[in-house]
């Protein structure tokens, strides 16, 4: 049965928001979406509600012509390929209440059986929140494409064909006809736009993997996918050829080890040499493969990474992150993270500190720790939409109840706060001066530090420590990393989040981990009050 009204998304078993991604075709001569209808046709025994965003990146759009009423039709500003419209989805998804995602793209066939069946694995008892997606057998001709595991956590390889069942291994699969739990790829913060086009399905599921997430393999659902990179004679022009190289580069270089990078490289040096030719490829694709090859011989592995994501910055310099700019000038996302427990006395000062300097766009996420005095009745008093609040059952620690606000984040900048502390009025803009250098990773200020009554007693907290310094050695000893002073790139999530048991704090744990990968900026002026209320 398919229901029609907006508000059983919640209330349905079984509830699917289903994107198609278009470019230069109507909805009426894609693949997708044709069969896409036969499946809602058909319905299935449970009660389900399917709703279609047609996301079209042809920049001047079309008519889509008459559209049944679950299916409505949005066209891009410009091409920003399929993570555009997939976090589009998501967002729509997420707001709406459905629990799972359909990723399509405009050529893929789906049988008629596709959301019966799909409903039904989403409804078995084993199928718990630790299982993010569910994926069908993807076939071009005969040849098996997707789903495949990770040999050696290196290479990928096909499930068998018929394989049913939920992966033990690491795995991944293609973006079109997957369906994916709408809070597990939130909480990875969506579909990753510097993998606009390319390796962005290697590079999803890498990420839930990472978060502990599982997928479930359904091999009795057959899906026809033409995969038209696979066809150099026809369907791929030398630029997206070039953009498969280089996603694909990218993706090995950040994710696999040093022995996927042999495998990467030689599967590359054998095209560059006998399959170009082989297949009567033209020779600019070969040259396009030679120039790869020799980076990936001649440069190192954290040059080429840099450059990758310069690359990828000039081309998402264009393109928004929010709905529209502050000040004549685009901002990324904000998400203010914060840990309280009976903070009654100073959480109203904290948060109208906070709060006037984000934009409408931007968020306050509070994890209240169980408090029994009147927090969380201050923190409602607020009535600003802008404040999502959250409460732990009993009391969880500080650790727990930060990452915890973390996961709930939606921001592409998250900046962590204590509950009773207060930023100075610059403090978001100066942090994000320091983002405009795309290398950035985490940023932090210095503070002052004051008393509980917000005497001043120290000018400069990292003089206290002995001056900033980043790393790892240097702040085992001796931390200088302090979170209320901090903000970081949701990117460095996938590499410190979930928090390891028994460490000693969040912030400590999150510096250090940026110091590894990333790239940490110091802003030595005091954007931040500081509260100690004991002894220093």
């Amino acid at each position: 049965m398919l229901e029609k009204n907006l508000g059983d998304a919640k209330s349905v078993g079984f509830s699917l928001f289903a994107v198609i991604v278009l470019y230069r075709l109507r909805p009426n001569e894609s693949a997708a979406f044709k069969t896409l209808q036969m499946a809602i046709s058909r319905g299935g025994s449970r009660e389900m509600y399917v709703k279609v965003l047609l996301y079209d990146n042809t920049p001047e759009g079309c008519d889509p012509g008459a559209l049944p009423e679950y299916a409505e039709y949005e066209v891009s500003q410009r091409n920003a390929g399929l993570a555009a419209g997939y976090n589009r989805a998501l967002e729509i998804a997420e707001a709406e209440g459905f629990e799972w995602l359909l990723t399509l793209d405009q050529d893929t066939s789906l049988p008629e059986y596709f959301l019966s069946r799909l409903s039904e694995i989403a409804a078995s008892p084993s199928l718990n929140n630790s299982i993010a997606a569910i994926v069908p057998q993807i076939s071009d001709t005969g040849r098996i494409l997707s789903p495949s595991w990770w040999l050696w956590n290196s290479v990928p390889r096909p499930f068998p064909p018929g394989f049913t069942g939920v992966s033990k291994r690491a795995a991944s699969a293609f973006n079109s006809a997957s369906t994916v739990r709408v809070s597990a790829v939130r909480m990875i913060g969506g579909y990753n736009p510097r993998f606009w086009l390319d390796s962005s399905d290697h590079y999803l599921y890498r990420q839930l993997y990472k978060f502990g997430k599982k997928i479930y393999v359904a091999g009795d659902i057959q899906v026809e996918h033409h995969f038209s990179v696979l066809d150099m004679n026809q369907s791929v022009t030398l630029t997206r050829y070039e953009n498969i190289l280089s996603a694909g580069c990218a993706f090995w270089d950040l994710e696999l080890g040093w022995l996927a990078g042999l495998d990467y490289t030689a599967r590359l040096a054998y095209r560059t040499f006998y399959k170009h030719w082989k297949h009567g490829h033209d020779p600019a694709f070969r040259r396009a493969s030679w120039e790869m090859l020799k980076k990936r011989i001649f440069r190192s592995r954290k040059r080429r990474i840099e450059d990758w994501k310069r690359e990828t910055d000039c081309r998402l310099s264009s393109l928004p992150f929010s709905k529209g700019p502050r000040n004549g000038k685009v901002r990324p996302h904000i998400s203010v993270c914060m840990a309280a427990y009976n903070g009654e006395r100073y959480i109203a000062d904290q948060l109208q500190s906070i709060l006037s300097q984000l934009s409408e766009s931007d968020e306050v996420i509070v994890v209240d720790d169980a408090s029994s005095d009147d927090t969380v009745a201050i923190v409602e008093r607020f009535r600003d939409e802008r404040i999502r609040i959250f409460r732990n059952p009993r009391n969880r620690g500080v650790v727990a109840s930060f990452e915890r606000a973390i996961l709930e984040a939606r921001g592409d900048v998250i900046f962590l706060s204590d509950q009773d502390d207060v930023w100075k009025a610059d403090k978001v803009s100066r942090m994000m001066l320091a983002f405009g250098d795309p290398t950035v990773t985490l940023a932090q200020s210095d503070a002052n530090i004051v008393d509980a009554d917000g005497k001043v007693i120290s000018q400069s907290y990292s003089q206290t420590r002995g001056g900033f310094v980043p790393g790892v050695m240097q702040n085992i000893w001796r931390c200088r990393y302090l979170g209320c002073t901090m903000a970081f790139r949701r990117d460095i999530l996938t590499r410190c989040m979930p928090f390891p048991r028994n460490i000693p704090m969040h912030d400590v744990w999150i510096g250090i981990v940026n110091a590894c990968f990333g790239e940490t900026a110091y802003i030595s002026e005091p954007l931040v009050e500081y509260r100690r209320h004991g002894k220093m």
